[in-house]
């Protein structure tokens, strides 16, 4: 299993002194388990008929987490997206 640690060693806190310009603390708290639940779907040993299967990631964000809005979803979604392009294949 990958952690967020293994592709991105930055804590995550503002510079010394820098104002912290991150939002969505909400996101931000599921985002770890949103890269783990949809982890499957960006494999690229996995597929269907030779196509990837990242349609059924927003999906299963959604159903995951049911209260976030639309906007959420699809912002979670591109973050999970790019989270899992940028691990390095085995």
């Amino acid at each position: 299993m990958v952690s967020l640690n293994d592709v991105d060693r930055r804590d995550g806190s503002a510079l010394p002194g820098g104002e912290d310009r991150r939002s969505n603390p909400h996101i931000r708290a599921i985002f770890e388990s949103a890269c783990q639940l949809t982890a499957p779907f960006f494999d690229p040993a996995q597929g269907w008929g030779g196509q990837s299967l990242t349609m059924y990631a927003r999906q299963a964000l959604r159903e995951a987490y049911p209260e976030l809005t639309q906007q959420d979803t699809a912002l979670l979604f591109a973050a999970v997206q790019r989270f899992h392009r940028g691990v390095p294949s085995k």
